[in-house]
């Protein structure tokens, strides 16, 4: 039987719970709308960073090598919220560019890698254009993580040939004592690096090493991209050529474990890295190269039609 006082207990009751669940109601509902602001004043901050063209700082980190995993995917050459504008360029007739491509490929063909130099100077103009093709090289978001250390100064380019030659000298050792027998003047002329000093101008390759981009990827989240390995790579096929093109030479020398060494004699930031050092000058008239063979075009290419 439903008594006065039952009545009363209920409808309190009642009341308590609409209270509560409105309270509850109330909080969701507000939670929900902070966490929509938030989300949206994030993406606008993004999206203007981006169109500023200033890049997220992050944490420090190694660039990944070629063959490593890469989180994120993107349009190479792309560059998120960068003005669009036309592209003009003149327009070759089929037979003309048939000819300039033969032509570029007769010169390249002769590229081969030279390591007695001329004494002939190389006008530092000469050097400045040839940086300047190499740095047209695209770049993932455009941060071009490369630098270009041209050494004329003869002290300078000893002191690098040393640590090369020390290097060179102490890997070959360990190598020979473990499985090698070879002639005291054989290993001499393998860690040995003359054309180094003799080679008008050395040109030191850097590589930006702890430093990723953040960029906005189509689904408006935030990911990083770790390319430099590749952009840099790019960039020294374009500086080889345009050596070439100029009738210059070159010879790739790679640092080894001297990289560290060298970075610090050019007084270069700790966020670089020697990608490779390049010794450049007109070829010795003596000069002689390696009877080396190509692959045929048959070889090198997969046609799918």
């Amino acid at each position: 039987m439903l008594t006065e006082g039952n009545w009363r207990w209920d409808v309190v009751h009642s009341c308590t719970n609409v209270f509560c669940l409105t309270l509850v109601i109330a909080f969701v509902i507000t939670q929900l709308i902070s966490l929509f602001r938030i989300t949206k004043a994030r993406k606008q901050n993004m999206v203007a960073t981006i169109q500023e063209r200033k890049f997220i700082p992050k944490a420090p980190m190694i660039d990944k090598q070629i063959g490593d995993v890469i989180e994120s995917v993107m349009n190479y050459g792309e560059v998120f919220g960068v003005k669009k504008v036309p592209y003009h360029r003149l327009r070759l007739h089929d037979d003309e560019a048939l000819l300039r491509s033969q032509l570029f490929y007769e010169n390249m063909k002769m590229r081969r890698c030279i390591q007695e130099f001329s004494p002939r100077p190389v006008p530092s103009k000469l050097i400045q254009n040839i940086i300047k093709s190499a740095g047209t090289a695209p770049s993932a978001g455009n941060l071009q993580p490369w630098m270009f250390c041209v050494i004329s100064n003869y002290g300078l380019k000893a002191t690098i040939r040393k640590i090369i030659e020390e290097e060179e000298r102490s890997t070959y050792s360990k190598k020979m004592g473990a499985d090698w027998v070879l002639d005291i003047a054989e290993l001499k002329v393998m860690w040995s690096k003359p054309y180094l000093t003799e080679a008008p101008h050395l040109i030191v390759m850097m590589k930006q090493v702890e430093f990723a981009a953040h960029l906005i990827n189509d689904s408006n989240e935030l990911t990083s991209t770790h390319y430099n390995q590749i952009s840099i790579g790019i960039t020294v096929g374009i500086l080889i050529a345009a050596l070439q093109d100029a009738g210059l030479a070159t010879s790739i020398t790679y640092p080894l474990y001297g990289g560290e060494k060298i970075r610090k004699h050019l007084k270069r930031p700790p966020d670089e890295e020697v990608f490779l050092l390049l010794p450049v000058g007109f070829p010795a008239k003596n000069a002689t190269v390696s009877d080396l063979k190509r692959k045929s075009v048959e070889e090198i290419i997969r046609c799918y039609v």
